[in-house]
């Protein structure tokens, strides 16, 4: 973002053209400063080479998901409706953390079905929910 004569742009966009097209107030996001974003985190990481996962939680816009997948990113979630969102965008299971307390019977089992990366257990209750639904599907 940049004023140009008292006017603010994006990118090379008059944010007033916008505002006059769409009702306010509206979301408006850069390509090129998320590019960067996740192009300088890549490089800051590229000597562990992690699986940098996106937080859907903070941002589950899906024209974003998309963009974060085709930079190679994963995703975070947290409730069966962010992995359906995650799956939705196309980002592949292998790359998907579930996160977050009190995750359901019923999100575990989702999850564990549609072969998530990692389900991170925030109890010891919840590991052994974890445990028992692997075991039924043998997947434990």
């Amino acid at each position: 973002m940049r004023y140009n004569k008292h006017r603010l742009f994006i990118e090379k966009v008059n944010a007033q053209s916008i505002a006059k097209k769409i009702d306010t107030p509206f979301y408006c996001y850069s390509f090129n400063k998320l590019k960067t974003n996740i192009n300088n985190f890549k490089k800051n990481f590229n000597k562990i080479d992690p699986l940098i996962c996106f937080s859907v939680k903070s941002n589950n816009n899906l024209y974003i998901l998309r963009i974060i997948k085709k930079f190679g990113l994963g995703a975070d979630v947290v409730s069966k409706g962010e992995l359906l969102r995650a799956l939705k965008a196309g980002i592949s299971p292998n790359k998907i953390v579930f996160s977050g307390v009190g995750k359901t019977k019923e999100e575990i089992n989702f999850a564990i079905d549609k072969k998530i990366l990692l389900i991170n257990a925030e109890s010891e209750d919840e590991i052994n929910a974890i445990n028992k639904i692997a075991l039924k599907k043998k997947k434990g």
